[in-house]
Parts: structure tokens; C-alpha cells; sequence
């Protein structure tokens, strides 16, 4: 069976920038997914949120299999299209009664892909709860012109990359908590404006978000790279990702870190959304 959205999710994806709660993994996948990770910290000694960041499917060969999951796949079809990069990807982990806030942003103000066919699968490796610190939307802010950030005055706080947060308030009334049963995901658009409060449990939150693009999509400045996952490329605007033949090649891992290490891609270095 497919796991491609219907109508009524289309539509409401494209009014709202955002649709949850859909199918990805089932929790046995979601619970090996997750295990993996966690072995990778035990037997190395690093923080996972720390160093699976940006393009983490490319460190860890079973984020790699993750990226062309059909169900996941399918869905994102629904509003991409058949031809489909996976731009980046992220794992974001918040510890359990951690402070640590991300501030409301737009993605679209760091990674300066145009036109917006940019979607993030977030899929939850554990519950994403109101209490673990759930990410939140304002629905349709995905219409509004791009908006100003600024240093965010709880700056230590702020997990994002960069510590800033948007510049103007936000409603946070008309904000949608995104609860996601373990295994499920949700899509959300470049440009929706997002955010999520600190953990408030005693457990870990963790999920793992998927960048994918349409290829035609561009990146403004230095050319980035992509990995196909379905269809076909028919621009050429992303070199090709490498191939992952086992966890954390050495030559992978400089690559990774050399060439977007560095970046503001919206993500933090040790946690985030």
C-alpha cells in the first residue's frame, strides 16, 4: 500500500504549510532507527545531536536507507512531485528537563533555496509531546513575504545555530502544536514560520527531519549538493552527494563538516527543533 497524502491533506498542506499527523515508520522501525543512534553514542562517546547534523544520512548508513523509506517517500511526493533530492537532513535531540528554547524562525532566511518547493519530513523517533517540547506552526505563514531575524535576547537559551529569532513577535495564540505519536511525521514548508518550547519532561525528545527538494530548485552562491531519491534530475543545479558505505567514513564525515559545518543551515550544533 501507498502512503501518498489525499486531497484533503494536499490542500490542507498548501494552505497551511504544514500537515500532521502522517504515516512514516512504523514503531519497531522508529525504535531501531533510534537504537541505532543511541549504540552510535554509546560506542563513540559523542553526542548524536551533535555530530548528525546537516547532512546526517550521510554519517550513518541507516539515515542513509531512512531518506528513501517509501513511506515517506509517497507522502512527500504528494507535494514535490516525482522527482525528488534530499537536500540535508537533521537529527535534533532535547534531554530531558534541558532549558533550551529554538525561537521562531523561517528556514527560508538561512538556506537560500528558490523557488520553495522545499519540504522537511520531521519523523518522530520518540513521542514529540507538548510537555518534550513539541514544535509549533503558525498556519499559513508560509504566504507571508520573507520576514527580519535578530539576536535573540536569550541568546544562551536559543538552540539555533545562528541564536536569533524573528524579528517581529508572533501570535503565538494562533500557533499549532505539532504531537506526533512515534513513527509518524509531520511535513512542513521552507518558509512557515516555527519554533518549539524547552522539554519540560523527564525524557528525550528526538526526531529526525529530512530536507527534500524539487531539482529544479536552486541554491543561491556556492553550488551544494543532493542525493536522488526518486525520479530524475534533470537540471543539474546539485552535485552529487557521496555514497555512505559504512558509519562515519572518515573521508564522509571531512566532507560533511568541511563544506557545511560552518553554514548557518538553520540548525544548532548541538540541538535544535
Amino acid at each position: 500500500m501507498g502512503n501518498s497524502l489525499d486531497a484533503a491533506q494536499v490542500a490542507h498542506y498548501r494552505s497551511n504549510g504544514y500537515v500532521f499527523p502522517v504515516p512514516a515508520l512504523t514503531p519497531a522501525e522508529a525504535a531501531d532507527v533510534r537504537t541505532e543512534i543511541e549504540s552510535f553514542e554509546q560506542r563513540s562517546g559523542l553526542a548524536a545531536g551533535h555530530v548528525i547534523r546537516n547532512k546526517g544520512h550521510l554519517k550513518l548508513t541507516r539515515l542513509y536507507d531512512l531518506i528513501f523509506h517509501r513511506q515517506v517517500l509517497d507522502a512527500v511526493e504528494s507535494v514535490l512531485g516525482p522527482d525528488i533530492l534530499c537536500w540535508g537532513s537533521s537529527l535534533f535531540v532535547k534531554e530531558g528537563n534541558d532549558p533550551g528554547f529554538v525561537a521562531w524562525h523561517q528556514d527560508s532566511y538561512y538556506w537560500g533555496l528558490e523557488p520553495d518547493d522545499v519540504v522537511s519530513a520531521w519523523i518522530a523517533l520518540y513521542p514529540s509531546t507538548v510537555e518534550n517540547g513539541a514544535m509549533r506552526v503558525v498556519p499559513g505563514s508560509q504566504t507571508m513575504p520573507p520576514l527580519s531575524h535578530r539576536k535573540s535576547a536569550a541568546e544562551s537559551a536559543n538552540m539555533l545555530f545562528t541564536h536569533e529569532e524573528l524579528a517581529d513577535d508572533v501570535d503565538e495564540a494562533k500557533a499549532v502544536d505539532i504531537t506526533l505519536a512515534q513513527g509518524d511525521m509531520s511535513l512542513h514548508h521552507i518558509k512557515i514560520l516555527h519554533g518549539s518550547p524547552p522539554n519540560r519532561s523527564g525524557g528525550r525528545r528526538m526526531g529526525y527531519a529530512i530536507r527534500y527538494v524539487a531539482p529544479y530548485v536552486k541554491q543561491r552562491g556556492d553550488m551544494n549538493s543532493a542525493t536522488l531519491v526518486r525520479g530524475e534530475d534533470r537540471y543539474g543545479y546539485f552535485a552529487k552527494d557521496p555514497v555512505p558505505a559504512r558509519n562515519m567514513d572518515p573521508e564522509i564525515v571531512a566532507f560533511v563538516d568541511r563544506r557545511y559545518g560552518g553554514k548557518p543551515l538553520g540548525v544548532a550544533t548541538t540541538r535544535t527543533v
